[in-house]
């Protein structure tokens, strides 16, 4: 590298860092701006005697140091020299640090007690997907809270294994903040409080009482609603709740939220061309994997299934990837398990995993992916459940009138193929929350809405890959296309038949045209009579019949 060029190097990594520090004050700003609301409601109304002047003293602090942060801002935006960076990064250091102890005393001043007309428990993609369609139904300001533990606004949680792991150019807040996943409006932190919406972070809630219509807090506040939406999400299976040896060690990592992202991305600096070994073969292996690939560690895949994402994808398609992979340098071990790890005794380190076939791989760094589970603690014993979650209707209500269940901990009435499911998939998320939130609207003004009709939608992306599956994998398959791994743009695909209808496809390569055609046939469910000629016509068959639909329509 020459010389000349390590000063600029070092002004842009700078630079960059000190934008996401400056991100992430405003983040915590917010909440300190939702607290400086209640406080003035609550001096307005003569609730604070006590401490009234000391909250008023509290108020103008905050007044002063929202007016400084706002000075920072504007001189990021000046070109500045490389030490005048330092000096505002050392400002922005400053009034975190000044944020985060206004944020702890105002607490003293605010009500323990506070009511919303409607709150939604979580902080995922459903709340916030849930968030735009309240604003978009029409929402009076004050009446719609979302409390979650995360500190920072919803996200896109997809974004969190594949841009946020990519070694250049990576995803950072708030690019990948909802609902720019569907191709919506991205919501930033200041858009709640625009909205009149309560956005209450890092805020855990440790008891939910249905009958009351109370949630009560790690710090003890409690807050009443009239109406609850449970967006809870799923958390990651661990290890360590299987008793595996060795499973807490340092540089073993999960994903499922922005910490853990961090962690994660933190642990491939550290190990730059080091070895890393993944821990299960489905969303999270698969995708982990071609990003850590990408960041040039040596990976190897261990499952215990005979082929990889094995609950969705048949013998023929797992073939494809497992060869994709293999061409990449990503090592598969298959048919077995990680039953513990080595250590290494001064750091506390992973330093190898040994699986139950007698194998040791070593490893610098460790990423497990085996599973969610719904987190649904809070409500047992309280709600009826149903298949491992929240049972709901086709509004997505709750054994609870008030209680609505969205996303990953709802169980509800799959009217395509009449039965009870639980789908854990953002798609899901983001449609049941815009469902659940039309009906409460709707329940408010007397009228009717459409049942929630939904169309099973799984999709992933790897390194230059892109795959599409709609509707449900049983019944006989038909494979068409090309798979071949080596191909510069693969492209093939699966329908599923069962008893004459076809009930799954698959596409992989596919545009947007192709991936709706494939999605129309899998929603009509046409009658096949000859599966031969089926694997003939391939996906022209879909394209064809996607044609006709729209001539009728």
């Amino acid at each position: 590298m020459f010389r000349w060029a390590q000063p600029i190097i070092k002004y842009y990594k700078y630079h960059k860092e000190l934008e996401e520090s400056m991100r992430n004050l405003k983040t915590i700003l917010e909440g300190l701006y939702i607290k400086k609301d209640d406080i003035e409601q609550r001096l307005h109304t003569k609730q604070i005697s006590e401490h009234e002047q000391e909250a008023k003293e509290w108020l103008k602090e905050v007044e002063n140091v929202t007016n400084e942060i706002h000075s920072i801002e504007q001189k990021l935006g000046a070109k500045k020299q490389y030490l005048s960076r330092v000096c505002l990064g050392k400002l922005v250091d400053e009034k975190t640090t000044k944020v985060k102890e206004l944020l702890h005393r105002g607490s003293l001043y605010e009500s323990l007690e506070k009511f919303f007309k409607y709150i939604i428990l979580g902080g995922g993609v459903s709340a916030g997907y849930a968030a735009r369609e309240f604003a978009r139904e029409g929402l009076k300001r004050g009446d719609l809270a979302i409390i979650s533990k995360e500190p920072v606004a919803p996200y896109e949680r997809p974004a969190l294994s594949k841009g946020y792991l990519s070694p250049e150019s990576p995803s950072r807040l708030p690019v990948f903040h909802v609902c720019v996943g569907s191709g919506g409006q991205r919501l930033l932190p200041e858009w709640y409080r625009e909205n009149g919406i309560s956005l209450l972070l890092n805020t855990q809630v440790v008891n939910a009482d249905l009958s009351m219509k109370a949630l009560t807090t790690s710090t003890g506040r409690i807050f009443k609603y009239e109406t609850l939406i449970i967006a809870t999400g799923s958390t990651a299976v661990n290890l360590t709740d299987f008793g595996v040896e060795g499973a807490d060690a340092k540089n073993i990592f999960y994903l499922r939220d922005i910490g853990d992202a961090e962690k994660l991305v933190e642990g491939i600096r550290s190990k730059r061309k080091g070895k890393a070994v993944i821990v299960g073969g489905g969303y999270i292996g698969l995708e982990v994997g071609a990003a850590l690939r990408i960041n040039n560690l040596d990976v190897t895949m261990v499952y215990r299934e005979a082929w990889c994402m094995s609950r969705l994808f048949t013998l023929e398609i797992a073939a494809f990837y497992e060869s994709y992979y293999t061409n990449k340098g990503i090592k598969l071990v298959k048919g077995t398990s990680a039953i513990g790890f080595n250590l290494k005794s001064r750091s506390g380190e992973v330093k190898g995993v040994r699986l139950k076939d007698g194998k040791v791989l070593q490893a610098d760094i460790v990423v497990v992916g085996i599973g969610g589970r719904p987190l649904t603690s809070l409500f047992k014993g309280q709600i009826e459940e149903d298949k491992g979650g929240i049972k709901t209707d086709e509004f997505f209500r709750t054994s609870f009138s008030d209680v609505y269940a969205i996303g990953d901990v709802a169980t509800f009435p799959m009217k395509i193929y009449n039965e009870m499911r639980r789908v854990q998939h953002v798609d899901h998320a983001r449609k049941s929350a815009e469902q659940a939130v039309k009906a409460i609207k709707a329940g408010e003004r007397g009228v009717y809405i459409e049942e929630y009709d939904y169309l099973p939608l799984f999709y992933s992306r790897v390194f230059d890959l892109s795959w599409k599956f709609y509707g449900d994998n049983i019944g006989e398959t038909v494979i068409f296309g090309d798979p071949d791994p080596l191909s510069k743009k693969p492209k093939f695909g699966s329908y599923w038949i069962q008893s004459g209808k076809v009930k799954g496809a698959f596409l992989e390569g596919g545009t947007n045209e192709e991936n709706e055609a494939i999605a129309k046939i899998t929603r009509l469910q046409p009658t096949i009579v000859d599966l031969e000629e089926l694997a003939k016509e391939g996906l022209s068959y879909a394209l064809k019949l996607s044609i006709v639909q729209n001539s009728i329509l």
